[in-house]
């Protein structure tokens, strides 16, 4: 078996995580510079500091930007746990780009139906990527299970 390192697979899986990191970072960022836009801060001292108002509770746009950023942090650890898992399982390689790639087309599409308020293409782009790491953490699962009987 190749050094896992070095295979299309892991290539494929480093460049997904690398972009869904990028675009969790990049939905913090968009959500402090809406708070900023708006000036309207949750910390007392931002609000001092930056001359806006403190509020109890964010404006109901960062607030979305804020949950559509934890919604893919939330699902970026799974997608780590179980993808990591399923490289060092040596299960079925083109199987496994298959879970990539419908994590990361889910992912994607789930972050514009989130910040676009289309609630059912969010519910079903959710759904694709859940799926997929429910089918690979199992898939892996079996293999590793399998290889140790």
């Amino acid at each position: 078996m190749d050094n896992v390192l070095t295979t299309p697979l892991f290539a494929v899986f480093a460049v997904i995580l690398v972009l869904e990191t990028l675009k969790t970072l990049a939905l913090g960022t968009a959500t402090a510079l809406t708070r900023g836009k708006l000036q309207k801060f949750i910390n007392p001292e931002d609000a001092a500091w930056l001359g806006g108002e403190a509020v109890e509770a964010d404006h109901p746009d960062a607030a979305r930007v804020f949950r559509a950023q934890r919604n893919n942090l939330e699902n970026l650890l799974p997608f780590f746990i179980a993808g990591s898992l399923y490289l060092v399982s040596g299960a079925n390689p083109l199987l496994g780009m298959g879970y990539f790639v419908a994590f990361f087309i889910g992912r994607t599409f789930h972050t514009y139906a989130y910040l676009g308020k289309r609630a059912m293409m969010r519910r079903n782009m959710y759904s694709i990527a859940w799926l997929a790491i429910i089918a690979m953490s199992l898939h892996a699962g079996v293999v590793i299970v399998r290889g140790a009987l």
